[in-house]
């Protein structure tokens, strides 16, 4: 291959000959191509220290026989492109939130499990409850493979080592890693096959709640049309890690989802106009994908009041209540109305929850707020 000749000036005495000056040249061109060559060499040593480590990596993910993942998009695909490199779709595989993993059920696992925990960060506002549950997973038996995470690794840390993990989490948020299928995919590189990529990519997106892709649309549809059935997560994880196009129950439950979009329409036609930026709506007796009305919502409005119902425990029906919603960072609906006066106030600070008796009061107290 022709290489560009560095051309250096040197001062030739008279009584040296052409053939001296050309061996001039010719040392400096060797010394050239020396380096040039060094530094292909370590480029390619590089790459095959790389590429042995994702092979590697591979290796390990392939024992995996023991999945907890989150149920949301990124969840469930990344857990699909997980299981296409384990290689085994039947693979175990539980869906359980931050702070529900005291639930999960360590002891019905196979003995001695190898296990990845994918998109699972720890319960920030009860992180012992993840820490007993790591101790649990520990104590029966099972080893902890990788943890496909990538909200907060110093929490992480906190509650169990990296050393031994393939795959540790990261804090990256606002990074290329900002999801476990972007971590998954950088961790992986070209082991990862088209269809593994794909996934990877809808299941960053779906994080940033963008479900126009392929597998993001079919996903957050068919899961979102019963949000509560965990078996929907665990079908679609597992067909997709083979599959690209959705089977008959898949197509059936985003179906579903077009009856809820339906809804919508309804309800944000009947919406009612409070002023300063509140309106008031009714969820009473349809099925809503809360996430999409609330985002259509707040396009126009500071805060949602809405009417619903939710099964009380207590009093083993549905009872109506009433909830709060806005997008806005710099009010604290809880802390608000908790201020007025309305101590029954629950929830956070982006969603509150007061009795039908006491929705008056609250819409006055943020009413007040809003015009400040």
């Amino acid at each position: 291959m022709r290489q560009n000749r560095r051309w250096v000036h040197f001062r030739i005495p008279h009584t040296e000959d052409v053939t001296d000056s050309r061996s001039l040249f010719a040392k400096v061109d060797d010394d050239h191509n020396a380096a040039y060559c060094a530094v292909v060499a370590n480029d390619l040593s590089a790459k095959v220290e790389k590429e042995f480590q994702m092979n590697k990596i591979t290796s390990s993910l392939k024992t995996i026989n023991q999945i907890v993942s989150v149920g949301s998009v990124d969840g469930i695909l990344t857990s699909a492109a997980l299981l296409r490199v384990i290689g085994n779709p039947e693979t175990s595989i539980v869906f359980a939130q931050a702070f529900t993993v005291d639930k999960v059920d360590v002891a019905n696992w196979a003995s001695n499990s190898k296990v990845a925990f994918v998109d699972l960060a720890v319960n920030n506002r009860e992180p012992a409850m993840t820490a007993t549950f790591v101790e649990k997973v520990k104590a029966a038996g099972h080893v902890i493979v990788a943890v496909i995470d990538e909200h907060n690794a110093e929490d992480w840390a906190k509650v169990l080592a990296f050393d031994s993990l393939v795959i540790a989490p990261v804090s990256g948020k606002g990074t290329e890693v900002n999801s476990s299928g972007a971590l998954l995919a950088s961790m992986l590189g070209s082991e990862l096959d088209a269809h593994g990529k794909e996934l990877c990519s809808a299941a960053d997106a779906g994080d940033r709640m963008d479900f126009t892709s392929h597998f993001g649309g079919m996903a957050n549809q068919a899961m979102k049309s019963r949000i509560q059935d965990d078996t929907r997560r665990v079908h679609m994880a597992r067909h997709f890690a083979v599959n690209r196009e959705a089977d008959e129950k898949i197509a059936v439950w985003v179906r579903e989802y077009e009856a809820i979009i339906a809804n919508h329409s309804e309800i944000e036609k009947a919406r009612v106009d409070l002023g300063d930026g509140i309106i008031r709506i009714s969820t009473v007796g349809k099925t809503v994908d809360m996430t999409t009305l609330l985002s259509s919502l707040y396009k126009t409005a500071r805060v949602v009041i809405m009417e619903g119902e939710m099964f009380d425990k207590k009093a083993g029906c549905k009872t109506r209540q009433i909830a709060l919603g806005t997008n806005e960072r710099s009010l604290d609906l809880v802390a608000l109305l908790k201020g007025a006066g309305i101590t029954e106030a629950s929830g956070f600070a982006q969603k509150a929850n007061v009795s039908p008796a006491s929705e008056e009061a609250a819409v006055a107290a943020i009413r007040a707020a809003l015009r400040k």
